[in-house]
């Protein structure tokens, strides 16, 4: 596996703002949930370049992986400790040398949204044809938006309103909310397997 950008990446969209203040400490103790969560999903396949992100709660925020980072070979450095978020007009407020993830307001939404949860996964699926998705029941998107918008955002959380916890976004991969980074993987993992039947 190599580090790359997919095409048509050109970074984030949103307005940023990197904060004054230090990551909180235990963002470290986070590093190797992220990292295998990453590498279980670069072993199905589903870690292909800079496709996806994840994100924690911490705290009053949450970590998220850096923009640009590779799930599936994450480096140390590579998760930021996002403190704020304003949905409009767009801008996210980070805490450390990197910015976080083109998606990181999205992760903001679902988890305000689901307070009761830990963490989010986003990745994408080479399994997720129209027909594997209508076999298995997977709810989609009702259009396919940009990435790293606040529309793909609410898209989402439309699509989480029916009460799932593991929705597709059309043209963009799934994206599962959880108690933590293992079980939302492990809800992605089992659904890429049964879609691969």
């Amino acid at each position: 596996m190599k580090k790359g950008l997919m095409d048509g990446y050109v970074g984030v969209k949103f307005e940023h703002e990197r904060s004054p203040l230090d990551a909180p400490a235990q963002l470290e103790a986070l590093w190797p949930h992220f990292r295998l969560a990453g590498m279980v999903l670069g072993g199905h396949g589903m870690a292909h370049l800079n496709g996806g992100n994840m994100s924690a709660r911490l705290g009053d925020g949450f970590v998220v992986t850096s923009s640009g980072s590779n799930l599936g070979i994450l480096e140390p450095g590579e998760l930021v400790y996002v403190d704020g978020c304003q949905v409009e007009p767009g801008r996210v407020r980070y805490r450390g040398p990197v910015l976080p993830s083109s998606e990181a307001i999205m992760h903001h939404m679902v988890l305000a949204a689901h307070p009761e949860a830990g963490a989010v996964v986003h990745a994408h699926d080479a399994a997720l044809t129209p027909a594997a998705m209508e076999r298995a029941g997977l709810l989609q998107t009702r259009r396919e938006e940009p990435y790293g918008t606040v529309a793909l955002a609410q898209r989402a959380l439309e699509a989480f309103a029916s009460g799932r916890d593991l929705i597709v976004l059309v043209n963009h991969g799934y994206v599962c909310v959880a108690e933590s980074l293992e079980a939302a993987v492990d809800r992605i993992v089992a659904t890429h397997l049964r879609l691969s039947e």
